[in-house]
């Protein structure tokens, strides 16, 4: 008995010293799948034509990039990159991890790097990330060079979005089908998809970065599109995560003591999308209008359970750039001064809003109540699933939509309201001196200059309210106590696969 009371007193002392430490890929007993609630599931899993947020989720999951965002800064760090150079002001050079294999068991080579840029030039959308580079070529099997037009200072940015995650040049070249068959370098393979239902997740054995690989194998997307149900799905240990919470259960959730709940302080911004070129919403004074009549105010209280606070200018207010010069603020005078200059009859307006989750369709409402009460303009929300909204909004039938970006950096946010991006939403913002400010910007190198365009493109899109801001929430994730490694990034992504069970 002496000798068993000694050892638990030499281990207590250990744990309480630090010294004992549990290896969290070897947990005794610990469970191997993580289930994730989430509110919808991709129309498709490629992220080089399609706006949706859905598939980069998956993509975190199942590809790399070339270089990718720290999760606490949002700065450009290496991923498929070992290092990187810049050998003048239009040549980078960057040196690739070896030994790196794709799904399918090819290995990693700067021909992949070369034939993702090549493949995503074809597409309009991929233009804004891809559009500066004037060339890529591999210099040999691990080094590969980016050639550029002009100085260009956001490449290491652009590397990191969406649509350059990196694909094997062999599958590109034999068509791929990436819609339903992601196949990249990342740590997890997709390896079931029942749509409307739930997509499975196996480790890959083979992924590079053996520091990142946990005690979970297998990781299952649920879809569960009402909040409240989500939230139940966790209280009963259907699902060990909640990646959207409803905004009415937090406080519920936070009194869980089985539950970790953690705020993540975001750059997205929900807007609402107004296509420019649909009669009579091409008129800016009937924009400035509505952009004037909304009480946003009351969407905070009302559909974020005040878990929010309102935006009145065209960029996120976390970001290094933005400004609110010429912000559409809450004015029902104003929106009706405008309204006169426009000179139209508001009841013959014709205005329907997609809504794309239940959230949003507490936004519309809200909406809805200060456009008829302060315009008289009569407001019809669509409720339609995630999909729908992305062909919708890709073909352009729409009149108005809700919509959020969240990118790295102020020059990404800014640089979307360039009309080259109608090429991906038709009836997006198209206004010469916008295109003039966000060429200059794209080939401006000095930081104080940057910071003056991108304040004259900010104030510029206000002035024309292309598209009016409405919102930043405080966003949420839940997730089973015993459940750690979780990264949430400031701009709405996650790295599940870091996840362990204590």
């Amino acid at each position: 008995m002496k000798r068993l009371l000694f050892c638990v007193c030499c281990i207590a002392i250990l744990f309480a010293s630090g010294l004992f430490v549990v290896d969290k890929s070897y947990a005794a007993n610990a469970k191997d799948t993580l289930t994730i609630a989430m509110m919808s599931e991709p129309a498709s899993m490629s992220t080089v034509n399609n706006e949706s947020m859905d598939p980069i989720y998956s993509g975190y999951l199942t590809h790399n990039f070339l270089m990718k965002n720290d999760p606490k800064t949002l700065e450009p760090v290496p991923d498929l990159a070992e290092s990187y150079e810049l050998l003048s002001d239009t040549e980078h050079v960057f040196k690739l991890r070896k030994g790196v294999k794709f799904h399918h068991g090819k290995e990693f080579k700067a021909e992949d790097v070369v034939a993702t840029i090549n493949y995503n030039k074809t597409f309009p959308g991929c233009k804004p990330y891809v559009g500066a580079i004037k060339s890529v070529e591999a210099i040999d099997d691990y080094t590969v060079k980016f050639i550029m037009d002009k100085p260009y200072p956001n490449l290491l940015n652009d590397l990191t979005f969406k649509v350059n995650f990196i694909q094997a040049a062999d599958l590109i070249k034999k068509g791929h089908n990436f819609d339903n068959e992601p196949i990249g370098t990342g740590p997890f393979k997709l390896v079931e998809w029942k749509r409307g239902s739930t997509i499975r997740y196996e480790r890959f054995n083979d992924y590079f970065n053996k520091d990142e690989v946990t005690n979970i194998k297998t990781i299952i997307w649920k879809v569960i599109p009402e909040g409240t149900s989500r939230t139940i799905a966790l209280e009963a240990g259907e699902v060990d995560m909640v990646f959207q919470v409803e905004t009415a259960d937090i406080g519920r959730l936070k009194k869980n003591e089985k539950v970790a709940v953690e705020e993540i302080i975001e750059v997205a911004n929900y807007a609402m999308g107004i296509n420019n070129d649909l009669p009579p919403f091409n008129d800016v004074n009937l924009r400035q209008a509505i952009a004037h009549a909304i009480d946003r105010e009351s969407i905070v209280i009302g559909a974020l359970n005040s878990y929010g606070v309102p935006n009145f200018t065209s960029c996120a207010q976390n970001y290094w750039g933005s400004t609110t010069e010429g912000a559409c603020t809450y004015d029902p005078i104003k929106a009706k001064e405008y309204l006169s200059k426009w000179g139209g009859d508001p009841s013959n307006v014709k205005l329907s809003i997609i809504c794309w989750n239940p959230m949003l369709v507490r936004v519309g409402t809200i909406v809805q109540g200060s456009l008829e009460e302060n315009l008289g303009i009569k407001v019809e929300l669509e409720e339609v699933d995630s999909a729908t909204f992305s062909s919708r909004r890709a073909s352009g039938q729409y009149r108005a939509f809700f919509t959020y970006w969240s990118p790295s950096n102020s020059f990404s946010y800014v640089t979307r309201y360039h009309s080259d991006k109608r090429s991906s939403v038709p009836g997006a913002c198209n206004d010469p001196k916008v295109d003039e400010y966000v060429d200059a910007l794209r080939n401006t190198v000095p930081a104080d200059l940057r910071l003056e365009l991108t304040h004259k493109i900010i104030a510029r899109v206000n002035e024309i309210a292309a598209q009016p801001s409405l919102f930043q929430p405080y966003t949420f994730r839940a997730y089973d106590r015993k459940l750690a490694g979780a990264q949430f990034t400031p701009h709405g992504y996650a790295y599940f696969h870091t996840c362990y069970w204590k």
